[in-house]
């Protein structure tokens, strides 16, 4: 087994350190009730078409941290009445997922599918869940037997980094009406209505110190629309807006704005494309953040700011020591608030054919320690966009600001100020 990449690598100091920090979790949703035995049955399979499922991580001291073959052993699923609720900890050096599952009294399986942060992704969670899908309805041309394991994702320190090339998508450097522009834009809404393929009903809320907004695919569209008239991304201006409010909230100046961008296109090896694992970088921009007024203009600015930071930003590849020793500086919990924003985009084409039996599918990355702030997740299903938020170090009541913040922004501006 080989040693962790620089972004593995740190991946896994965070979340050890970090109590949690950067774990995935996926929750979705099927039709029909399935008998916890056929979950049970299928996980097997599922492991062997994703060898990184069954894989450990060991601290060997000097020689850092590397990945090291599980030992294999019956894989129990956890049934639970309430898959929403409870601890997803993941035990050091035990197993690198877990999966939960009930069901609702709508008739519907549930699923709650946690992933460490060195295995999984902001943009691989449905990459893992899709496998499982196959296994569990039996996919046209899908034999658990007969499929093979997909290969480790390769060393990204190993790999010879091209950079992203052209134009970037923070919508500052698009003219309205690209092409680029529209392709990321536009997507069949109109064929599943609303959030989860025909209900109305608006799911998300506060958890804890997790909010969650779910719109529906018009609102959704609507948020996009009125976005790109303003030369702006959605989660650019989300990001904005939540900079914003966490500047007020801890009464700083400067808030840094850590931005996820997938590498996987980014290497003149092009063998990890469609690969699930941490492929990585995160690119961090000091921010000004404004206290009143109009929001977009600081938008723009912000998008500009990033597109020129990642336009220079080049992976890091530094020993393990030196990760680690930045990682516990960060658990500190001092120095200059943080806000991690990952825009996973569409998960409907890693899910297949599934997406027409799945009722929901959202996803959120736990935020653990660190400096305070917190994790802004976007991805969208069928449509329909959905924001989480996790944070760290703030009061009790930053909950209920949070979810006001993105509320105003993201249903009442594109509603009042039409594009």
């Amino acid at each position: 087994m080989r040693g962790l990449s620089h972004a593995e690598a740190a991946s896994a100091y965070s979340h050890a350190l970090l109590r949690g920090s950067g774990r995935l979790t996926a929750s979705f949703a099927v039709d029909g009730v399935l008998p916890l035995e056929q979950v049970e049955r299928a996980v097997e399979p599922w492991i062997r078409r994703l060898p990184s499922l069954s894989l450990r991580i060991e601290d060997t001291g000097g020689a850092g941290l590397r990945f090291r073959q599980g030992a294999h052993g019956p894989c129990s699923v956890q049934a639970s009445a309430a898959v929403d609720a409870g601890d997803d900890a993941l035990t050091e050096g035990g197993r690198l997922w877990r999966l939960r599952v009930g069901h609702d009294r709508g008739g519907a399986t549930r699923f709650r599918l946690t992933l460490h942060p060195a295995i999984c992704d902001g943009y691989s969670t449905a990459r893992f869940v899709r496998p499982l899908l196959d296994t569990l309805f039996a996919s046209p041309g899908h034999d658990a037997g007969q499929v093979p394991g997909h290969a480790l994702p390769p060393d990204t320190d190993a790999l010879t980094y091209e950079g992203g090339g052209g134009a970037c998508s923070c919508g500052a450097c698009m003219p309205s009406g690209s092409p680029r522009r529209l392709r990321r834009a536009v997507t069949s809404y109109a064929e599943h209505g609303s959030y989860g393929g025909g209900r109305r009903e608006r799911r998300g809320g506060r958890a804890g110190d997790a909010v969650t907004l779910a719109l529906t695919a018009y609102e959704s569209r609507r948020l996009r629309d009125w976005c790109e008239a303003r030369q702006l991304t959605a989660s650019g201006f989300l990001s904005t807006v939540m900079a914003d409010a966490l500047a007020r909230e801890t009464g700083r100046k400067e808030v840094t704005v850590a931005t996820s961008v997938s590498l996987r296109r980014r290497y003149a090896e092009r063998t990890l494309i469609a690969e699930p694992g941490c492929v990585t970088g995160a690119v961090r921009v000091p921010l000004r953040p404004g206290t009143a007024g109009d929001p977009v203009g600081r938008a723009r600015a912000h998008a500009a700011a990033l597109c020129a930071a990642e336009r220079a930003w080049r992976p890091e590849r530094r020993g393990h020591a030196g990760i680690r020793r930045s990682v516990e500086r960060d658990a500190t919990g001092t120095g200059v608030p943080e806000l991690r924003v990952t825009d996973a985009g569409s998960v409907d084409t890693a899910l297949g054919p599934h997406v027409g039996r799945m009722t929901g599918f959202r996803a959120l990355a736990a935020s653990g320690g660190g400096p305070p702030g917190g994790t802004l997740y976007l991805s969208s299903f069928k449509g329909a966009l959905t924001v989480a938020l996790t944070s760290r170090g703030l009061g009790t009541g930053w909950p209920v600001v949070a979810e006001r913040e993105l509320a105003e922004a993201a249903l009442l501006r594109p509603a009042l100020l039409p594009a």
